[in-house]
């Protein structure tokens, strides 16, 4: 049974309930419902009033909300950051004649490929016997760096798309808890009228509000960061064969 069921459910019983005098216990509990629900008439104060549980599933959310915002002003500009150097750096790499012509022409240091390119030139000064075996030392390491640059643009990413997934259902079950929680005080009281379900559906609804509130930037974010890192890390991969080439043509054809 989905969510618009129950709630049609919860209509068809406060349509079928009998219009005689209640007795003075469901009296009094109307009455102090509708106070209740007299004095909560924002969303903060549903909120402060809402079960225990319904509390701490919203507050989760809020907690997964907070942690995606985060990654999402972080990523953004590691992204752009990384973008814009590394193209300079492109640039600056395709214009010098020799790989000596480009060491201490300048800093890129949130730059992917200029991350690549040191760590390429400081293995290269650590193995400069030009021999087989220094290259392929060479060529590992500026591997690794590409797969370390890779990894650290990635990072982080995948928790929004764990939110985007979860948050979801985690709102469903506060939904599911608020709805089960009116039926109850139903029972409680023998009273169906809205004021005594009213709020506890209002509750649940505002679970659900908050886990779509959560999930939905996660998951648009997820997609636009997944695509600018898969376009960033295909330049990089091109980046790393070209400047192995590059190094073994300069420093090892002789030895070769």
């Amino acid at each position: 049974m989905n969510l618009l069921a129950i709630v049609g459910l919860l209509g068809g019983l406060l349509a079928q309930a009998p219009a005689a005098v209640p007795v003075p216990a469901a009296q009094d509990a109307q009455a102090a419902a509708a106070n209740a629900l007299a004095g909560n008439h924002s969303i903060i104060s549903l909120i402060l009033h809402a079960n225990t549980v319904v509390q701490l599933t919203l507050l989760l959310l809020v907690i997964f909300s907070v942690i995606c915002w985060a990654i999402i002003g972080s990523k953004q500009r590691q992204l752009k950051n990384a973008k814009n150097q590394s193209e300079r750096f492109y640039q600056l790499f395709w214009q010098a004649k020799s790989i000596d012509a480009v060491v201490g022409k300048g800093s890129f240091r949130k730059s992917p490929a200029f991350n690549v390119f040191k760590a390429g030139v400081d293995t290269l000064r650590e193995n400069q016997t030009p021999t087989e075996h220094s290259a392929i030392i060479v060529e590992r390491e500026i591997r690794r760096a590409a797969e370390d640059e890779i990894a650290n643009m990635e990072y982080g990413v995948p928790f929004l798309a764990t939110t985007g997934s979860a948050a979801p259902f985690i709102g469903l079950f506060g939904t599911v808890w608020g709805i089960l929680n009116a039926f109850w005080k139903i029972g409680q009281t023998g009273a169906s009228t809205l004021a005594v379900v009213g709020p506890h559906i209002a509750e649940a609804l505002i679970a659900t509000a908050i886990g779509l509130a959560a999930a939905i930037p996660a998951v648009i974010f997820y997609n636009v960061y997944v695509n600018k890192i898969r376009l960033i890390s295909k330049d990089l991969i091109d980046f790393t064969d070209d400047l192995t080439m590059k190094i073994k043509r300069e420093y090892f054809s002789k030895g070769a």
